[in-house]
């Protein structure tokens, strides 16, 4: 009961603040925008708990002069597994209360006839726990080395989520919700905030497709806010069965 009590006041805080961020948005629509986010993601595992992550994706604009894209690629370790009795994952790394991982992405940005190259290095530390066999909480840590255009940065982000499992008549979904905050080095400050609501969808053990929506804050970008829609089909090839 306290874990469904702790679920349903997380989800409704995300869920009803939405629709005051974007009312608050509607009233400042010179600094609220909208953007699309399709991505692909590869996901091999390997023997011995390690795991390949490589993704390629965009964000674009509707509306407004912006358009990004980017690859990434990153090596994990996975490292004790979560005995608890639940529904698998499909995801190997949702199987292990600890991820850690590092990796590279290359991103070009257009922004107004302005555009951006960025190189950048990050390493993260995921904590996953099971308080009930439905439920999967997820704390994530990212340290992220920047050079944009040459100039260095650094940038520290957390995001913690909460999924709930759900098994219907065969079918399987996972709702859930997520904030994550931004701390930019170079302002010495906490300048973003990022709330997001999504489902996902798995299909046996070899496809997922998240739907999402993330309403983004930040304080020292143009624009300040964004209302973004994404869709991300997560691929997973496995080396070795471990489940």
């Amino acid at each position: 009961m306290i874990v469904k009590f702790i679920f349903r006041a997380f989800l409704g805080l995300v869920l009803n603040g939405i629709p005051w961020l974007c009312s608050y948005g509607q009233s400042q629509t010179s600094i609220t925008e909208t953007q699309v986010w399709p991505e692909v993601d590869a996901r091999v595992q390997l023997p011995k708990s390690f795991r390949v992550l490589s993704f390629a994706g965009l964000q674009q604009a509707a509306g407004y002069a912006y358009h990004q894209v980017y690859a990434a690629a990153a090596l994990g370790y996975q490292f004790k597994t979560i005995l608890k009795p639940h529904v698998v994952n499909i995801d190997p790394d949702k199987e292990h209360h600890w991820v850690f991982g590092c990796g590279y992405w290359y991103l070009h940005t257009t922004q107004s006839g302005k555009t951006k190259n960025e190189n950048r290095l990050d390493c993260d530390v995921n904590f996953n726990y099971r308080p009930s066999s439905r439920f999967l909480l997820l704390d994530r840590s990212r340290g992220e080395s920047r050079w944009v255009n040459g100039v260095y940065s650094t940038t520290y982000r957390n995001r913690f989520s909460v999924e709930r499992d759900f098994l219907t008549h065969g079918l399987r979904f996972s709702p859930y919700g997520a904030v994550e905050v931004f701390y930019d080095g170079s302002k010495q400050s906490w300048t973003q905030q990022w709330y997001t609501g999504g489902v996902q969808w798995p299909y046996k053990r070899l496809l997922m497709v998240n739907t999402y929506y993330v309403r983004e804050i930040c304080d020292t970008c143009t624009p300040m806010n964004w209302n973004s829609a994404g869709v991300t089909l997560n691929c997973f090839i496995r080396r070795k069965s471990k489940y």
